[in-house]
Formats: C-alpha cells, structure tokens, sequence
C-alpha cells in the first residue's frame, strides 16, 4: 500500500510566523517613532509658544515700565522729555516734527539698539513708517537712515531704568513714546478713528470718560474753550518691541491718558448746602484767592512741573448762591473779618458753574474724585484713622495720602494731595503745599492758636445727609469750616500747586493692541 506524503502544504507555512514578527516589530518601532517625532513636535509647539508669550509678556513689561515713568513723581521721570511737555498750552509735535519721538531703549549686554534707524539691523522701527503714512509725511519714511519728513532731530532718547529692571533682564528692546492722532484711511485702507471722526491727523485727547479729537491747538486749549470749560488731556501711544534671544519678536502698542483732578475754585471752597462756616477770631487769620503761583513767597513744586498762566480765584467759594450769602454773612461777626479775605473776581463767589465742568457738583461726581485719588495712592500711604501721616511729602517729592476715617494731627507739615473722607481736626502750626480735600463727612476744624501757611487749595464737600446716611445721588449735603482761637493762619490758592497735583496723577490704560511686526 502506497502512503502519501501530504507535508508539502505544511512546508509552505514555514517562516510565516516569522515574518508576523518582524512586521509587528517594524509596526510597533513606526509607532514608537512617530510618537517620538509628534512629542519633539509638540515639545518643539510648546517651547516657541513658551518663546512667544516670554517675548509678548516682555513687550508688556516694557509698556508697564514707561507708563509709571511718565508720571512726574517718578522715579527716573520721563515726564520733560514727552513729547509737547514742555509747552502744553501749545499743540503738541507730531511726527516728524523736532523731538516728537521718545524713543526708551533697553538693549542687553551693551548691544546696539537704534530703532531710530529704520532701515538697519539693530532692531529697526519700521512701524514708524507705516503710521508716518497716516501722519501727514506722505512717503512715511525717507532720507538716510529713514525718518519721517527727514526731520534730522525728530526723536529724542532714555534708558530703561534699573529701579524697574528684573532679573535676568526682560527681553523688551525699546518703546517709543509719541502723542496719538486720528488716522482714518489711505486710500481704500482704513486703520483707526476716533470718536467717529474722519478727519486724518488730528490730535486726539482724553476728557476722562473717552477719547476725541480736536481739529487745531492742544487738548488744554481746546478743552479749555469750551463752555462750560473741560478738562483734556493728551492721549500718548506706547509702541514696544521684544526680541527673546531665540527669536521670537512681538510688538505691542497701548494707549494712555491721565485723568486730571478738576481745579479747585477758590482758596476754599465748600461744595455743598447749607454750609456752616466759622471764620478765625484772630484778626491775624486770612485766606486768598490772588494767585501765589508767581510769587517769590511761594514754594513752587519740582520734579518739572508745568505751571498754567497765573489764574485768580475766590478766597471762599460757595455752591450756590444761597450758599455763598450764608457764608459772606458769617464774615461780618461781631468782629467783622470780611477784610480778611481776599479774591477774584469776588472775594466769596458762587462756583456751582466751576464746579459743574469737574463734575464736582454732585455726589456721584465727588465720588468718582474720591475713587481716582485713592486709586492714585500707595498702599503705605492710605490709613483708615490717623494722627501723623508717615510721608507727607516734600516740595521736591509731593505724596498722595488718603485717610479713610479721620484725622487729628498737630504742626501738619508736607505736600501733595491729602484726602480725608472723614473728620479733619487741625491744631498747631500747619503749613502744607497741594490740594486739601475733605471729601466724604465734610468737617474740617482748626483749634488753638496757630501760624502757618495752606499754598494750594482746599476743597469741603459733606456726602452724608442730616441723618448721617450717605447720600445716593443729587447734590451733597452741608459742609463745615470752623476756625478757632488766635494765630496767623493764611490759605492762599496756588495754580501751580493744584497743576501740579494734576500732573502726579499715574496714566491709564486706554486699550493695548499687538501690532504685526
């Protein structure tokens, strides 16, 4: 009997499991690597990403740094070299104009920075010349090295201070500093306007609640000519550029503006009904309204404070005219002390007008004042009741201090703004440069005798009602001035005090944008 031999198929299976093998092997090692690349990848994603946000975050830093050191009591102020600072009555430089550039510059290791070579390699600021075209420069940029209308001085520079610096060192290049204009179109392309405003090239300013332009003069001037007056200020553009060592480039711009604390129109003024005002006895004690700004008795504040003209105001002001009889009344005594105070275009005057355009006729207006000045205080400078303030500032160094309860303090001394929200009791020798304010209770009390001199101007305002419940809205309630005993006190306004207080005020961001460098 034949036997077949049926291993042939068998034979033809031999190495198949093999070949599974090496193809799961050569499957699990194309996985394995795939995973591999798609993690460098993604580690590479997050690493420029990383790079990205450190050189967004820089430009950031940058703006941060120049916003606070544009305010006047800065340290390292910027605020002489702003572009129209030092004449702000007169319109500001725009581009290409003599010194109508601040250029802030923060290079690493002694490395060559010169943005204002806009056609070089040291991190070049041609974005200059793509808003030039919107400025009135027609081609943006000419000349050699380029610059806007070929203005040979059109920009001045500063470095980055070391009180701001970290460590290491951010990555920001430079800012560029210049006062913002409406630009609306060229030609088909619109980039931005203001207010809805299609006039091109005109000088944007700030009136505390939005922007708006103004078509000829400055934003001081214009705001100024209005009736009722308003307060404008000039809007700054912050222009930063961050290079991280890698790389990685953004370019950030932020608009900013102060707020200006609305003038105090008069020497004292009591912003309210009903005010109780209680003259000094002493035949000695004076207040006036004539402008000490110009005089040589007059401790005029530093740090490059630009004094408005010498401008008179009342020695008292009252909030209507009811008011301002009540307090012309309580002048005539026995003694009769009228003679002691002093102003113009009355020696007491109603300024429910004035103080309408700073919106201090009103509580929610007189809150907001609050709200802005505490803003603008420092941490170690704010007290809930006091006795002593620890910085009361100097002529040189002027300090916002705000106390939230009330004050008692003998031989006040210092300079600044003072915000007392609550009770305000005086004695001694007090002699202070800047702005009083005695926003919130309204109680201001001078007692003892005393000699000293209040060069600025001080401002009463009661937003409690009889019951001692806050006032929701409407006009505030009655404030008290009381002067006793004998001494030689003088309250005397001073413009450029109260500008300078103005002026110390810290610039807000307006709005930041990231540019496409």
């Amino acid at each position: 009997m034949i036997k077949l031999n049926n291993n042939h198929g068998r034979r033809s299976e031999r190495g198949f499991a093999l070949f599974i093998a090496i193809f799961t092997l050569l499957l699990i090692t194309a996985i394995a690597v795939s995973m591999l690349m798609l993690t460098n990848t993604d580690t590479n994603i997050s690493t420029n990403f990383r790079d990205e946000q450190t050189a967004f975050f820089a430009a950031k830093a940058g703006l941060e740094e120049v916003r606070d050191r544009i305010r006047i009591s800065a340290t390292n102020t910027l605020s002489g070299s702003l572009p129209g600072a030092a004449t702000p009555s007169v319109a500001p430089p725009m581009f290409g104009s003599a010194n109508a550039i601040l250029y802030v510059t923060n290079p690493l290791n002694s490395e060559s920075d010169t943005p204002w070579v806009t056609n070089g390699s040291a991190y070049p600021d041609d974005e200059i010349c793509v808003e030039a075209l919107y400025a009135g420069s027609g081609n943006g940029c000419s000349g050699n090295p380029p610059r806007p209308r070929g203005t040979s001085s059109w920009y001045v520079t500063a470095s980055a201070s070391s009180t701001y610096a970290s460590s290491p060192v951010q990555a920001w290049k430079w800012v560029r500093v210049n006062v913002k204009t409406n630009q609306t179109s060229s030609g088909t392309t619109t980039v931005s306007t203001v207010d809805g405003s299609t006039a091109d090239y005109n000088l944007v300013c700030w009136n505390g609640n939005t922007q708006l332009t103004v078509a000829s003069g400055s934003c001081a001037s214009a705001g100024a000519a209005l009736i009722p007056a308003q307060n404008y200020t000039p809007v700054y553009t912050l222009t930063a550029l961050a290079v991280t060592p890698s790389g990685s480039r953004r370019m950030v711009q932020m608009d900013v503006a102060t707020d200006i604390i609305p003038n105090i129109p008069g020497a004292m003024v009591m912003d309210g009904d009903l005010p109780s005002f209680s003259p000094g006895s002493s035949n000695a004690f004076s207040a006036t309204g004539l402008d000490k700004s110009s005089s040589t008795n007059s401790l005029r504040p530093q740090n490059g404070t630009v004094c408005p003209p010498p401008g008179n105001e009342p020695a008292v002001g009252g909030y209507d005219t009811t008011s301002m009889a009540t307090i012309t009344g309580s002048f005539a005594g026995p003694p009769d002390r009228s003679g002691n105070y002093t102003g113009s275009p009355a020696n007491v005057a109603n300024v429910g007008t004035a103080l309408g355009a700073g919106g201090m006729n009103t509580v929610q207006g007189l809150d907001a004042l609050v709200n802005e000045v505490t803003a603008s205080a420092l941490p170690a400078n704010t007290y809930t009741n006091a006795t002593a303030l620890t910085n009361p500032g100097t002529t040189t160094n002027p300090v916002i201090n705000v106390v939230t309860g009330d004050l008692s303090v003998s031989n006040l001394t210092g300079a600044g703004i003072l915000l007392v929200e609550g009770n305000v009791t005086f004695t001694g020798n007090p002699n202070y440069n800047g702005v009083i304010l005695v926003v919130g209770k309204g109680n201001i009390t001078w007692s003892g005798g005393g000699n000293g001199v209040i060069d600025g101007a001080m401002l009463v305002a009661n937003l409690y009602d009889s019951g001692g419940h806050l006032i929701s809205s409407g006009s505030p309630g009655a404030p008290l001035i009381s002067f006793s005993g004998g001494g030689s006190m003088t309250v005397q306004y001073d413009s450029c005090w109260v500008a300078a207080m103005n002026q110390s005020s810290p610039y807000k961001s307006l709005g930041v944008r990231e540019m496409t460098y």
